[in-house]
């Protein structure tokens, strides 16, 4: 037996089901919302009940996701594919991937956040470089860190300052030479210190005479640019 495309249509399941033109058979005549307050106080009230529920929702809907995402790293690491976990979890692969490096960008600046907090800590006051601190608190490279640097809300600039280049080592004036502007340089929020100047506030440079003129080094001793005793010094 057949249908005429007029009375049913397919639905992406292949089921049969009837046209969605007109008043279906059965339905009901009106809406089931709940019927809308008539006074101004019940408006109020309405909304206020809303709102509340909508918060309530909100953080379920978080909670849920927290643990969604806990899950997927956990079977990550037990070496389930990202393509079963997305299908299980109705996502796609490209979505678990994604949590998968929040995650681990989370965790990147969480070490270096205490790597550079550590390192602060020391007297007489030290820094170190990228390079050294990649390896020091297992990221891969020297970009990693200064990716991480930029975009971690715990080091302060004056804390982020004491991370060099290692290209600025000039054996000729004994230590780092730090360029007098930065381009690149980021600061946070009200803090618009130049690495120079939080490096001079923290008596880390001493004025040398240079080839064209006076610049500010951080002299060597001044400098752990060493990755095993960087990973001593922040492991006490």
């Amino acid at each position: 037996m057949t249908s005429s495309p007029a009375s049913t249509a397919s639905t992406t399941s292949g089921a049969i089901e009837p046209e969605l033109s007109g008043n279906l058979a059965g339905a009901p005549a009106t809406a089931t919302h709940p019927q809308a307050p008539q006074g101004a106080s019940e408006v109020v009230e309405r909304l206020g009940a809303l709102a509340r529920e909508q918060e309530r929702l909100q953080e379920q809907l978080a909670a849920l996701r927290d643990e969604r995402d806990a899950l997927i790293l956990s079977g990550l690491a037990q070496g389930l594919s990202s393509a079963e976990l997305a299908s299980t979890a109705h996502l796609t692969g490209a979505r678990v991937r994604a949590i998968a490096d929040a995650a681990a960008a989370s965790s990147a600046r969480e070490r270096v956040s205490r790597a550079i907090a550590k390192l602060a800590e020391q007297t007489p006051a030290l820094c170190t470089t990228y390079g050294a601190l990649a390896t020091a608190v297992g990221i891969g490279s020297a970009k990693g860190v200064a990716s991480s640097l930029a975009a971690n809300p715990d080091v302060s600039s004056r804390e982020g300052a004491r991370v060099l280049l290692l290209r600025w080592a000039s054996p000729t004036l004994g230590g780092y030479v730090i360029p007098a502007s930065e381009p690149t340089w980021q600061t946070q929020g009200d803090d618009t210190a130049s690495r120079l100047d939080c490096l001079k506030a923290d008596n880390l440079v001493v004025e040398t005479p240079g080839p064209s003129g006076p610049v500010w080094v951080v002299p060597f001793e001044r400098v752990c640019a060493d990755a095993t005793r960087l990973t001593r010094l922040i492991a006490s």
